[in-house]
């Protein structure tokens, strides 16, 4: 994470500016989390299809009609966890990509606001200015010239602004970055409604959907006969 010098401090305080809290290196982390979900969900949804006794044994001949339950389970299989764990799966590179979009925009506005502040420090440090040395003959002076002041103040002014401006852009960016994620969450949203509909339409779905089990012989067990 960039983090302000200690030596801007003072100066920040003088142009009432806040530095981001925000730490980009831990966004970096989260968008890499959200880069690996894709694999990761299709894996979860798709591999027991593959594995013999883990959902059903796909060498075992079925023909729909003759087993209720397993037509129901097997619909279930289909319409909710692989079909809409697919849907979850593909928000992962989106929201991944829009965290580290966020990680560099806050990365960039870091070293120009830092950047901002070093220059107007360096005029504000100079011998006989607000942040420097006021001496006189050797004797400590508590004051500043008024030209000196003016400069201080010129220079205090402009980094205002300046920062000001650079939080509107900074924000702006991080906003568009924010509509993407919203966008995604919605897309997660609506998988979770989706469930509710698919299990509450099933046999047995509504039991299915309070216990979450996993297994065939639910079905068996709750009725779905």
């Amino acid at each position: 994470m960039i983090k302000m010098p200690d030596d801007l401090v003072e100066t920040a305080r003088l142009v009432g500016y806040t530095p981001i809290a925000i730490n980009e290196d831990k966004l970096t982390s989260l968008a890499k989390s959200w880069g690996v979900a894709e694999k990761t969900f299709k894996n979860m949804v798709d591999q027991p299809m593959k594995t013999p006794g883990s959902v059903w044994d796909p060498t075992t001949t079925w023909e729909r009609g003759n087993d209720r339950p397993l037509d129901a389970f097997t619909d279930f299989w289909e319409n909710y966890p692989r079909k809409h764990f697919h849907t979850v799966a593909a928000q992962g590179p989106v929201v991944a990509g829009a965290l580290n979009n966020i990680a560099g925009i806050i990365a960039g506005h870091k070293k120009a606001a830092y950047k901002t502040l070093k220059s107007v420090k360096d005029v504000l440090s100079r011998d006989g200015h607000t942040l420097g040395d006021h001496t006189v003959l050797f004797f400590f002076h508590r004051g500043i010239s008024e030209s000196d002041a003016d400069t201080d103040s010129a220079a205090i002014t402009a980094a205002m602004d300046s920062l000001k401006k650079l939080n509107r852009h900074t924000q702006d960016l991080i906003d568009a970055q924010v509509k993407i994620i919203t966008a995604a969450t919605s897309a997660l949203d609506g998988v979770s409604d989706n469930a509710t509909k698919t299990t509450g339409a099933l046999p047995g779905g509504s039991d299915y959907a309070k216990s979450t089990p996993d297994d065939y012989q639910y079905w068996v067990s709750s009725g779905g006969r």
